[in-house]
């Protein structure tokens, strides 16, 4: 899964204005490329890399990277980046040779597998200014591993329910909102079933499943010591009926041989699912590209309420970096106020920083998605990994394609999904 803000067409974002003064003053006082290195130049080069989708993205990253040199003149960013999947390529073999950027973006849900490529910051926090209350908890938390904090938060988002606001009314059907039901759901899935269409698109990766687990049994994938937990009854229960939606109720179609993490978008702002789980990421490109009227809806209620899991992204200092506590430094500003402001309102970024989020609402009229999202975000927890996410992800995407069409079984994929738990 990636966190995706676009406007227009983008990978991620950044965040606003405030706590980049602080940032800024913390900085001064200490004294467009590919591929991602370690080769800083001068004393006050750092090298930055993170992923891009667009030229535009690109562009506003490099504008975030300027206000580092702003901050102190004795500081040039150079920004290196590479598209979402190279980019976690390029990183792996950067972790393993030793030869990572200063500064590298990471994404919430790799933190576990990428933890010893970074420098914890816990005990720089306090020097550089930063108060872990001024940013959202669920993502700040996310991006702790073994309790400390390995990188700080820019973005982040929680998983919802976007429906097709046009076909609900045209069925006369109640809208979604805080207090319905998985009951009320189905009904509606059930109702928007027709004329090829489905009701909902049922996804073969974990994220789509996991708001689902959590709504009606409470339980995530990963356990409070970290290890991955999803061979069990709770987890058989609801992917069971998960299944159902595709082989018995028929209201979501049957799932390809290969989806990509798009999928969802996709088949829903082309108007073949009425509903789908996606996030604020999405929501944007969404509203300008839709033929319908897209609206937003917080999970429905199952018998632990209505839960999701937030995810999002943030940048760390490599233990490669030449000047660890410059690098910082850096970062601080990267996720200062004046960035996250300059992105929330470029729409390129729902804001970590809690008083920049407004800016998101303000900059791209969104001020209508404020009760859901705030809603979902106090009803969330932080998605949380393992160190072999990767492998529960793509076994998990691999034998839900045949579970939950009929030619497999639950009991097997979640056997084989817990294989992959690799900790001692």
């Amino acid at each position: 899964m990636s966190v995706q803000f676009p406007k227009g067409l983008s990978r991620r974002s950044l965040l606003s204005y405030a706590g980049g003064a602080g940032a800024l003053a913390a900085l001064a006082a200490c004294g467009g490329n590919s591929g991602g290195s370690s080769s800083s130049g001068g004393d006050g080069d750092l090298t930055w890399f993170m992923w891009s989708g667009s030229t535009a993205e690109v562009d506003a990253w490099k504008h975030v990277a300027e206000m580092v040199t702003k901050a102190d003149s004795t500081t040039k960013v150079t920004f290196q980046t590479a598209a979402w999947n190279d980019y976690w390529t390029k990183l792996t073999s950067q972790a393993a040779s030793g030869a990572s950027a200063d500064l590298v973006g990471m994404q919430s849900l790799r933190a576990p597998q990428f933890a010893e490529l970074l420098v914890p910051l816990d005990d720089k926090l306090s020097s550089l200014g930063i108060a872990d209350d001024t940013f959202e908890s669920s993502i700040y938390d996310g991006l702790k591993v073994d309790g400390k904090v390995v990188a700080l938060p820019y973005d982040f988002g929680p998983y919802m329910i976007f429906y097709n606001k046009t076909a609900f009314q045209a069925a006369g059907l109640p809208l979604p909102a805080q207090g319905w039901t998985t009951a009320d759901f189905m009904t509606a899935a059930k109702a928007l079933t027709t004329d090829g269409k489905y009701g909902y698109f049922a996804s073969s990766s974990i994220d789509g499943v996991l708001p689902w687990v959590l709504s009606e049994t409470g339980k995530a994938a990963v356990d409070d010591s970290g290890k991955l937990d999803v061979d069990n009854d709770d987890w058989r229960k609801v992917l069971t009926w998960y299944r159902g939606l595709v082989s018995t109720e028929k209201v979501a179609a049957p799932l390809p041989s290969a989806t990509s993490s798009a999928a969802a978008t996709n088949q829903f702002q082309s108007g073949n699912a009425m509903m789908c789980i996606d996030g604020p990421w999405s929501l944007i490109n969404a509203k300008a590209t839709a033929k319908f009227e897209v609206g937003i809806a917080p999970m429905p209620a199952g018998s632990s309420g209505s839960k999701t899991m937030t995810a999002g992204s943030g940048f760390g200092v490599s233990k490669s970096a030449k000047d660890p506590d410059r690098a910082a430094k850096a970062v601080a500003v990267l996720t200062g106020t004046d960035a996250e402001s300059y992105l929330g309102q470029q729409g390129r970024a729902f804001p970590a920083r809690v008083a920049q989020q407004q800016s998101w609402y303000d900059g791209n009229d969104l001020g209508d998605a404020k009760t859901v999202m705030d809603y979902s975000i106090e009803n969330s927890i932080p998605y949380k990994t393992t160190a072999t996410w990767t492998q529960v992800n793509d076994t998990y995407s691999r034998y839900a394609v045949p579970a939950f069409n009929g030619d497999g079984s639950v009991d097997d994929l979640l056997t084989r999904v817990q294989a992959q738990d690799k900790s001692k």
